[in-house]
C-alpha cells in the first residue's frame, strides 16, 4: 500500500512539473515555436560528434590503408634489395675465389721464377768458370800450336830444335818430342779386348796435311792441339784396346779430349782417365789421334 501511494505521488509531481513548464513556455507569446528539449540538443550534438568521428575514422582508415600500401611497397623494395644483396654476395664470393685462384697462380709463378733465377745464377757461375777455363786455354793456344809445329817437323821439313842424340833416344823409346823437352810416348802393356798384354802401340808422326787438319779442328772446337800421332801394332789385331799414352806436362784431371781421324772426319774417342803425365784412351782401330786440351770434356758416344 505504501509503495502504491509513493508511486501515485511521483506521477502527480511529474504531471505538475510538465504543466508548469508548458505554462511557462506559453507565456512568451501565443505563436512562438516551442524550444527543443535538452535531450534533443544533446542528441543532435552527439549525432554531429558521431558524424565528425565517422569522418575522422574514414580519414584515419584511408591513412591506414595508405600506410599499409606504403609498407607493402617498402617490403617489396626490401625483398628486391635482399635479392640484389644475395646476388652481389654471390658475385663477390665468386670474384674472391677467382682472386684467390689468381693469387695461388701468381705464387706458383713466383716460385718458378725464383727457381729459374736460382738455376740461372748457377748456370752463370758455371759459365764464368767455363769462360775462365776457355780464356786460359785460349791464351795457351798459340804457344802449344807453335810447340807442336816444331815437334812434328821431320826430314823433308824444317829441322827440329832437338839435337840428334835426343831424337834417337826418343825414337828408341817409342816417343815423339815437341821440341821443347816435352814428348808423347807409348810404353806398352796395352789392354787388348779387355785383357792384359805386353803389346806396345808404335807411334809415328802423321803427314803435315793431317797435322794441319788436326790443328784446324782443335781451333774450331775452341781447344788447343797438344799432339797428333799415328798408331800401329804390327802383327796384333784388336776389337777394343785401352792404351796408356805418356804425355809430359799433363796434370791429373786435365781437360783432355782425344779425336781419331776416321775417313775424312775427326771422331771423338773415349778418354778413360787423365793422371799426371798420362792419358788412357779407348780405341777400336788404328789411325791418327789428336790430343786436344778443351774447356770442358764431353763424353764420347759410339
Amino acid at each position: 500500500m505504501k509503495k502504491f501511494l509513493a508511486l501515485a505521488v511521483a506521477c502527480t509531481l511529474m504531471v505538475t512539473s510538465s504543466v508548469c513548464v508548458f505554462a511557462e513556455e506559453n507565456t512568451t507569446g501565443g505563436n512562438a515555436e516551442p524550444t527543443p528539449s535538452r535531450l534533443a540538443k544533446d542528441l543532435e550534438e552527439k549525432t554531429k560528434e558521431n558524424e565528425q568521428l565517422n569522418e575522422q575514422n574514414k580519414q584515419l582508415q584511408e591513412q591506414i590503408d595508405s600506410l599499409n600500401e606504403l609498407k607493402e611497397q617498402i617490403k617489396g623494395q626490401n625483398d628486391l634489395l635482399k635479392e640484389r644483396d644475395a646476388a652481389n654476395n654471390s658475385k663477390i664470393e665468386s670474384q674472391n675465389n677467382q682472386i684467390n685462384s689468381l693469387g695461388n697462380q701468381i705464387n706458383a709463378l713466383n716460385n718458378q721464377i725464383k727457381a729459374i733465377e736460382s738455376k740461372n745464377s748457377s748456370l752463370s757461375s758455371q759459365l764464368k768458370t767455363a769462360q775462365k777455363n776457355y780464356d786460359e786455354a785460349n791464351k795457351l793456344k798459340d804457344k802449344y800450336e807453335e810447340k807442336y809445329r816444331n815437334a812434328t817437323k821431320s826430314s823433308g821439313r824444317s829441322s827440329r830444335s832437338e839435337n840428334s842424340s835426343r831424337i834417337q833416344a826418343l825414337s828408341k823409346n817409342n816417343a815423339i818430342g815437341d821440341g821443347y823437352g816435352g814428348y808423347i810416348a807409348q810404353g806398352g802393356h796395352v789392354q787388348i779386348n779387355g785383357g792384359k798384354s805386353n803389346v806396345t802401340f808404335t807411334l809415328s808422326i802423321p803427314s803435315s796435311a793431317i797435322v794441319n787438319s788436326a790443328s784446324s779442328y782443335a781451333s774450331n772446337i775452341g781447344g788447343t792441339l797438344l799432339y797428333c800421332v799415328s798408331t800401329s801394332s804390327p802383327g796384333v789385331t784388336f776389337k777394343n784396346a785401352v792404351v796408356n799414352f805418356t804425355i809430359t806436362g799433363v796434370p791429373a784431371n786435365d781437360t783432355i779430349a782425344a779425336y781419331q781421324l776416321q775417313g775424312k772426319n775427326w771422331v771423338q774417342v773415349r778418354v778413360v782417365s787423365v793422371t799426371n803425365n798420362h792419358v788412357n784412351v779407348e780405341l777400336t782401330q788404328h789411325g791418327p789421334i789428336a790430343f786436344v786440351r778443351v774447356a770442358a770434356v764431353a763424353n764420347a758416344s759410339h
